[in-house]
């Protein structure tokens, strides 16, 4: 039994479609008061810096005085949060893609934290600037294989489900939430064909973008969005489908959230992701993989009943087992 009342912390997160504040509601609800520091506060810059800007960019060819400036005034913002509380020294500090946080910040939630930990959402390639704020970190996380052999000073594991929502029973068959990538957008118009074709009561919600040869998509399939669902809303929906669906995003080497949500809402995936075939977790009658594009099968797996896991599994992968993970020395 975790116990995790009363221990103070800062999450320092992308606020992308409320993804901070759901590791801020799933850490409360498991006993830590905490704060949460967004990485997209508004900041102006005033008339003065603009004028400057201008200026500097007209004569001397300088064009990132106004960006420099904008971190500078929102770097203040966040450490302003941090100084109102009235801890003077946190329990522990996490910070997620700290690529998106500058040096000053993280020296400043270094100076106010007894262990501060990260993790890097996306790959360290894809965001190279992390690579130099590694070392601010007493514990530094990955989930993509692959990174392991970039730095020595990283440490590997997982994706989680956020523990503190609780399944639903399903409304529909299956669910799919993601954005237009010319890689998948076959696979997925296939499947959703076949799926529906199977009787299966479908959600499948597709941002594109620019992409508008694909604006006239039957409606009887996809769902085209022009705003963006938000984090918790998109896990809710995920608790109510009897099928979750993910494809793989091929600059990462790892399994996405939505394999481990399917775990903790025990539902039903199909995934294109074969590294699923690794996992303690994997079950044939819960999981149908596609390899080489290939729905062979899926009628028998849409008609096959849900199995339980073992009790350990959905502990393991939870948030709150992951959260003991990341902090503990």
């Amino acid at each position: 039994m975790y116990e995790f009342k009363g221990k103070s912390i800062i999450i320092a997160a992308p606020n992308h479609y409320g993804l901070l504040y759901r590791f801020k509601e799933n850490l409360e609800a498991i006993g830590f008061d905490t704060i949460a520091i967004p990485d997209d506060i508004n900041v102006s810059i005033g008339i003065k810096n603009q004028v400057i800007h201008i200026i500097k960019k007209i004569f001397t060819k300088t064009k990132s005085y106004k960006r420099e400036k904008k971190i500078e005034f929102r770097t203040q913002k966040q450490i302003d949060l941090i100084n109102k509380e009235l801890i003077t020294k946190y329990d522990y500090v996490l910070v997620i893609r700290p690529d998106l946080f500058s040096n000053h910040l993280l020296q400043s939630l270094k100076s106010k934290s007894n262990v501060m930990c990260a993790y890097q959402w996306d790959g360290l390639d894809r965001f190279p600037s992390v690579y130099k704020k590694i070392d601010f970190f007493d514990r530094f996380f990955v989930f993509d294989e692959d990174d392991l052999n970039k730095s020595e000073n990283v440490l590997p594991i997982t994706n989680f489900y956020f523990d503190d929502i609780n399944p639903k029973n399903n409304t529909i068959d299956a669910y799919f939430v993601g954005s237009f990538m010319n890689d998948r957008i076959n696979l997925l118009l296939n499947l959703s064909k076949k799926l529906h074709e199977l009787g299966q009561k479908l959600s499948i919600n597709l941002s594109i973008g620019y992409s508008h040869k694909f604006k006239n998509l039957n409606p009887d399939l996809i769902t085209i969005i022009d705003k963006p669902i938000s984090f918790k809303t998109n896990l809710i929906n995920s608790s109510q489908s009897k099928i979750i669906i993910d494809f793989t995003n091929e600059i990462h080497n790892g399994l996405s959230m939505r394999v481990f949500e399917s775990i903790g809402f025990r539902k039903k995936l199909i995934t294109n992701n074969i590294l699923v075939k690794k996992f303690d977790f994997y079950n044939s009658k819960n999981i149908f993989v596609i390899e080489n594009n290939n729905l062979e099968g899926i009628d028998h797996f849409v008609s096959n009943s849900y199995e339980d896991l073992a009790d350990e599994i959905y502990q393991k992968y939870s948030f709150t087992n992951w959260i003991t993970t990341v902090l503990s020395k």
